[in-house]
């Protein structure tokens, strides 16, 4: 092998994964690990290796929401005051305080981790989503390449489909995002939904690419067998808008109004105390606050069918973790996830996000109990091609092809 043969490998070596909070930033950098390529992660979420013991700070319901990783505690920094400035959200008394204030935190963080890439000099820097502006300008001045991992879609499609709170911040937001896209050698979306939305502003096509992501079923969690009991339907995610949870609501009403034939269990936080005051005055409602991974997937596998009509989603990470327990979705067009159903189309049900299109869709499964158990074979089989370990495979192929 040549000497630029050689620095060529060895800079194709050193890539480094910067997150303000986690999201699947953690199954990026496994994925770069396990090919060799990973030069260090930062989150401000910790993870841990299974040998690693929890950080002595963190309260016990925390310790257990802590997500795995094979990448060694060598590699990652976890910096304690990240977690706190994210936590202090809550003090705010407004979403849109808590939404400006939050954004906020993650362009602290870009500023900092730009002066240590710096010092690290990384052949290739993965930045997220509004916290890549700076990290990306630093990037360009040591030659590093910058990939852009973006979750959601293209700001200017999302600001179409739903209101964002704001004081005035978001402004400032978008600018960032223009930024990042612009610096960036590639920018990797969760859907081809995703993608379009990019193509729609304007992006080079030839630099936008989608990764679907995956979910991977815990040992121990086991689907429940079907019984006569009412139709058992779920919902993961925040209670908010985007989410369609008034549509939700509005429709399960609906459904039982001539008698008791389904169940609804939310999951998950609120994003306005309004929600969860709705969804306590529905009749067989269950409203759950956030919960560790291990029981949120034992709740799917007690579930028939898992909610997802969201008014925009970019992918919904929630139906494949649903389809690895065998638990179909039903599912908006607005939601990127879809693209699951598309290529397994007997794993669930693709609406648009309307009330009267949520009821059709639960009360036929009301009605014909069949349909969901054939469905669950259907996602099971699509679960096992939406894998971490896929995920992990796909990514990492997708960087090294850039880098080259």
């Amino acid at each position: 092998m040549n000497g630029a043969a050689i620095r060529a490998e060895q800079r194709g070596k050193t890539v480094a994964v910067f997150h303000p909070g986690l999201q699947h930033s953690h199954q990026l950098a496994w994925g770069l690990y396990e090919r060799g390529m990973l030069q260090t992660f930062w989150s401000g979420v910790p993870v841990q290796c299974a040998d690693d013991k929890a950080p002595a700070y963190m309260p016990a319901q925390w310790r257990k929401k802590i997500r795995g990783t094979a990448v060694p505690q060598a590699l990652r920094r976890h910096p304690v005051w990240w977690q706190m400035l994210l936590r202090a959200r809550l003090l705010a008394r407004t979403a849109p305080t808590r939404h400006d204030y939050t954004h906020r935190v993650f362009h602290w963080f870009d500023w900092w981790v730009a002066q240590q890439v710096r010092a690290l000099k990384p052949a290739a820097v993965v930045g997220y989503e509004n916290s890549a502006w700076h990290t990306f300008k630093a990037a360009r001045e040591v030659g590093a390449t910058c990939i852009l991992d973006a979750p959601s879609l293209h700001h200017e499609d999302a600001k179409r489909l739903i209101d964002v709170p704001s004081n005035g911040y978001i402004d400032e937001i978008n600018r960032r995002k223009d930024e990042e896209v612009q610096l960036a050698d590639l920018v990797i979306t969760c859907s081809d939904m995703a993608r379009e939305s990019y193509l729609r502003a304007g992006v080079d096509e030839r630099k936008v690419r989608s990764v679907l992501l995956g979910a991977e079923l815990p040992a121990g969690v086991a689907r429940r067998p079907d019984t006569a009991r009412p139709v058992q339907f779920i919902f993961a995610g925040t209670l908010s808008s985007r989410k369609s949870i008034d549509l939700i609501l509005d429709a399960f009403a609906r459904l039982n109004a001539d008698g008791h034939c389904a169940d609804l269990t939310l999951v998950g936080g609120s994003e306005e105390p309004q929600w969860l005051t709705l969804a306590r005055q529905v009749p067989h409602v269950r409203c759950l606050a956030g919960v560790p991974q291990k029981e949120l997937y034992a709740l799917f596998a007690d579930a028939d069918c898992l909610l997802l009509p969201s008014r925009f989603d970019a992918f919904g990470m929630v139906v494949v973790e649903a389809m690895a327990t065998g638990t179909p979705a039903i599912v908006s067009t607005m939601t990127g996830a879809r693209e699951v159903i598309t290529r397994f189309p007997d794993s669930g049900w693709v609406i648009e996000p309307t009330e009267e299109a949520i009821y059709r869709s639960m009360r036929e499964k009301v009605a014909d109990r069949r349909s969901i158990r054939d469905a669950s074979q259907s996602a099971l089989a699509a679960s096992r091609y939406f894998t971490w370990r896929a995920y992990r495979e796909r990514v990492a192929d997708l960087i090294a092809e850039t880098l080259e």
